[in-house]
């Protein structure tokens, strides 16, 4: 459903005064708790530890545990056993979590870095919580991380997913001492035009999409606020790249058929912005761009279904035990008359894979939740990091 679908939807039942039936079964998830978690701590480890108990009594849980729940949506840090003495601090999406990087940062430790992953304000508690934090609240918090990181490593590296890729872009471009990015599904145009409004809407409704809440490593459910500190990030970004020249180099790893973001519009701001010689594109997809800085993976893979990359495909290993080939959090749906619809994943391992909306008409498909070049997507971002750093 669009974003107008929905803003019109949810205006109705604003001024119909209805209580969703959703949130009636379990409003507490759908409440706000009023509240932000502190994130100006002298060092990280205080930073995770009252993170920790902020998420332990504001967070609604989902019933897997609360260990297990904590574990994926708090702060961490991976220290490795063969320091190399460089980091990278890494920041996730909008209603995202730390989990994100639940594949990728061990793979990272292992070679050396000192990795660290930080949760943004509004999330990891309940969906209604994006209302709380305003967009200086996320710019000032990734600086603050970067603050304490950058004191204990001698090169800096910073790395995004989705909405994480605009806050660190945007800090890379106006301030000095960071050695390079590494960019998962760069989020700095939106494919849906009308998120541009999500501001004004967010005064009149609450939610862009109401979701019952299934996976405890993120938000289901979209509130308005969120997406208008999304699109808020999008602005500052463009800026950005517009009024400064990017003086180090970056790896942007996009998704052709991204479900979200219109990767044309990314690959024309890399081409004419990211100007540094040895930056770099990993293009998951079967178009072929003519320029020597991409990097192609097509995505059109019959051996293991595969038709399309999605969003979060970059980002986790085929044996993820949530997103990966047998994950429990895979999302599968059809298309009739061209409208969406959702059902549970059955468990066969002939599903087709694709970007989520790219059904066929009278087929059961699931979303591409894994990387299938997982291994030698990392081998590459490992190499383009060492190679920087060896040059400095």
């Amino acid at each position: 459903m669009s974003f107008f679908k929905f803003l019109f939807l949810a205006l109705l039942m604003s001024l119909a005064g209805c209580t969703h039936p959703i949130v009636a079964e379990n409003p507490e998830m759908y409440s706000n708790s009023g509240s932000i978690a502190p994130y100006s701590q002298e060092t990280f480890e205080e930073y995770v530890s009252e993170t920790t108990v902020w998420l332990n009594q504001n967070r609604v849980f989902h019933g897997a545990g609360e260990g297990k729940e904590l574990d994926a949506v708090a702060p961490y840090q991976i220290i490795p056993s063969n320091p190399n003495g460089h980091g990278i601090l890494l920041v996730h999406g909008l209603g995202d979590s730390p989990y994100s990087f639940i594949d990728i940062a061990p793979v990272l430790a292992d070679h050396g870095y000192l990795v660290r992953v930080m949760l943004l304000p509004g999330h990891g508690s309940r969906p209604a919580d994006l209302e709380n934090p305003d967009v200086e609240d996320w710019y000032e918090s990734v600086a603050h991380q970067v603050s304490l990181l950058e004191g204990e490593v001698d090169n800096l590296w910073l790395g995004g997913f989705s909405t994480g890729t605009n806050l660190v872009t945007k800090y890379a471009a106006e301030s000095s001492g960071i050695t390079g990015l590494v960019l998962f599904s760069p989020a700095f145009t939106s494919k849906d035009p009308l998120v541009k409004y999500s501001s004004f809407a967010s005064r009149f409704v609450d939610w862009v999409s109401l979701e019952k809440e299934e996976n405890y490593t993120r938000y289901d459910s979209l509130s308005m606020s969120g997406a208008a500190l999304y699109y808020k990030t999008t602005v500052s970004v463009n800026q950005a790249l517009q009024d400064n020249t990017l003086p180090i180099p970056a790896l942007l790893l996009v998704t052709e058929q991204d479900e979200l973001i219109d990767t044309l519009d990314i690959y024309q701001t890399f081409a004419t912005l990211f100007h540094h010689p040895r930056s770099e594109l990993m293009w998951f997809g079967d178009t072929t761009i003519d320029d020597s800085r991409v990097v192609k993976y097509p995505m059109t893979i019959p051996d293991l279904y595969i038709q399309n990359g999605s969003h979060i495909s970059v980002l986790f290993s085929p044996e993820n035990d949530l997103y990966g080939r047998r994950g429990i959090m895979r999302q599968c749906g059809g298309s009739n008359e061209g409208e969406i619809y959702v059902i549970d994943c059955p468990r066969l391992p002939t599903l087709s894979y694709t970007a989520w909306g790219l059904f066929e008409k009278d087929a059961i498909m699931a979303r591409l939740s894994w990387n299938p070049y997982f291994e030698p997507t990392m081998t590459r971002v490992l190499e383009f990091m060492q190679k920087t750093d060896a040059d400095l």
